[in-house]
């Protein structure tokens, strides 16, 4: 292991696998981030030792509660401070004394405040520094590290072990990525709510990533940078070895000034950060949701060599749809060749249009869609497939399906299993041929709850099924900007 990497490794080994930690501002009132943040770390099954402490109580949530940091028995990894704003500088100070190497600061009202504000939130940060002690925050909603058990945490959900990783300015929108990967049937490898960043900064988090082998693509929410040179460094670097997948917000007067009262970022300027993720190959979205169905993507997808694009369609509509969306992406039809369009021909109806998109005019069901996506595979000209519409590949059993009293949930089962077998079938044929298939669909059977759990039961297989066709036009452009920048770096 190179030197450099090893010291990051060691640097945020007592955050992110800490083997105790201390809970300072631990309290019995339910209402409290001090008792709702212990209960979720206590009910993730953290297997470490946790030590609350709190000088007016004796026992919280079965755990012995110590006076102060200097009365627990061992030196903790990790420090969780939820005291109030004036006595966070001296609970530093104690946990340095201790020896602990790590703090989150939970406690809001430091310099997103104003200046008052700053000045402690610098006397916390010199404090913890003089100490070699690594501050998260303040002004943040905690970590989580679901392979650790580790869900330090406001929200009471637990999320799973997976290989997405997220790190965001805003507890909000590490909790929303979070259910929603979840949801998706996906899980998460390590969460970081990093608030002001007053010591670690969003490329501090990054750099770890970059090391941590249960990642395998990160999402980043950042509302400004603390010092952009460094950001450039790192994540220029951890780019070659994994997708960094980033949306920054304050693109507008409105959002500057928004940012800078939630965690004191400066914004700066939209069209440099643009320039960064050019020369870093960070990949930047528009929104929360194009964020996570690029994510996704990046877990299970291979990256196209260039941009020539196959497309199968179940509807006319949309497959024209798609072309739209996959042209303004920067993407061109290929013209298939003739050799393609006579196995085409073989089996597909006498109607069919002869071109791309392969138009299937509600004529071919079952064996015949995934004949036609491997033949367009095929072509040496096309670097990837977009599907839109799989219900042809379940076949045609489920147009006369009946939801007859107690097949419910026999159909649910059935029709699930399906989907995911399809899925499993393109994401086959990405591998063979090391071309993305990417699919858009309705599924257009039963109810919202049906199409939940199928979602969520193609996410544990690793496979994502997106609404539309420009949703899948984006995720292709993605992978094809990533696959140009590793290939521009050798």
């Amino acid at each position: 292991m190179k030197r450099k990497s090893k010291e990051v490794i060691e640097k945020f080994t007592p955050l992110f696998k800490p083997r105790s930690v201390a809970f300072l501002g631990a309290s019995k009132d339910r209402r409290k981030w001090g008792f709702i943040t212990l209960k979720n770390m206590v009910s993730g099954n953290y297997p470490g030792k946790i030590y609350p402490v709190n000088p007016k109580e004796e026992e919280i949530l079965g755990l012995k509660v110590y006076k102060g940091v200097g009365d627990i028995p061992e030196t903790p990894d990790l420090a969780v401070i939820v005291v109030p704003p004036p006595n966070v500088v001296p609970v530093v100070k104690d946990c340095v004394a201790r020896g602990i190497k790590a703090g989150i600061i939970i406690t809001a009202g430091f310099a997103e405040l104003g200046d008052q504000g700053g000045k402690l939130q610098e006397e916390m940060v010199a404090a913890a520094r003089e100490g070699g002690m690594i501050l998260v925050g303040p002004n943040c909603n905690g970590i989580m590290h679901p392979w650790e058990k580790l869900h330090i945490q406001f929200p009471p959900f637990l999320p799973t072990a997976g290989n997405i990783a997220l790190v965001a300015q805003s507890g909000n929108v590490v909790d929303v990525l979070a259910r929603q990967i979840m949801l998706r049937g996906f899980g998460c490898s390590i969460l970081a709510s990093t608030g002001n960043e007053a010591d670690l900064h969003c490329e501090d988090y990054i750099e770890y990533l970059g090391e941590d082998p249960n990642t395998k693509v990160i999402l980043s929410y950042v509302e400004g940078f603390k010092d952009g040179d460094r950001f450039f460094r790192v994540v220029r670097e951890v780019s070659r070895k994994k997708p960094v997948v980033m949306l920054k917000a304050g693109k507008t007067s409105a959002g500057a000034r928004a940012a800078m009262s939630h965690t004191a970022s400066i914004a700066g300027s939209d069209a440099v950060f643009d320039a960064i993720c050019r020369q870093t190959g960070v990949i930047r979205t528009e929104d929360l949701n194009e964020m996570l169905d690029i994510g996704v993507a990046f877990l299970r997808q291979p990256l196209p060599r260039g941009r020539g694009v196959g497309i199968v369609t179940a509807g006319g509509g949309w497959g024209v749809l798609a072309a739209d969306a996959c042209a303004e992406q920067g993407f061109d039809l290929v013209a298939l060749p003739e050799e393609t369009i006579a196995e085409l021909d073989s089996f597909l109806p006498a109607w069919w249009n002869r071109g791309n998109p392969v138009d299937l005019v509600a004529g071919a069901f079952g064996e015949a869609i995934f004949k036609c996506v491997e033949l367009i595979l095929r072509c040496s000209d096309v670097d990837a497939a977009v599907v839109t519409s799989i219900m042809p590949a379940l076949g045609s059993d489920w147009l006369t399906a009946n939801e007859e009293p107690g097949e419910s949930e026999r159909l649910d089962k059935y029709m699930i299993q399906a989907v995911v077998d399809v899925m499993n079938r393109f994401n086959g044929l990405a591998d063979r041929y090391q071309k993305p298939v990417i699919a858009a669909s309705e599924l257009m059977f039963g109810d919202a709850g049906r199409e939940a759990r199928i979602v969520q039961a193609m996410g544990q297989n690793k496979a994502s099924c997106y609404h539309m066709p420009r949703q899948a036009a984006a995720v292709l452009a993605a992978l094809a900007r990533y696959s140009e920048y590793l290939q521009s770096r050798g």
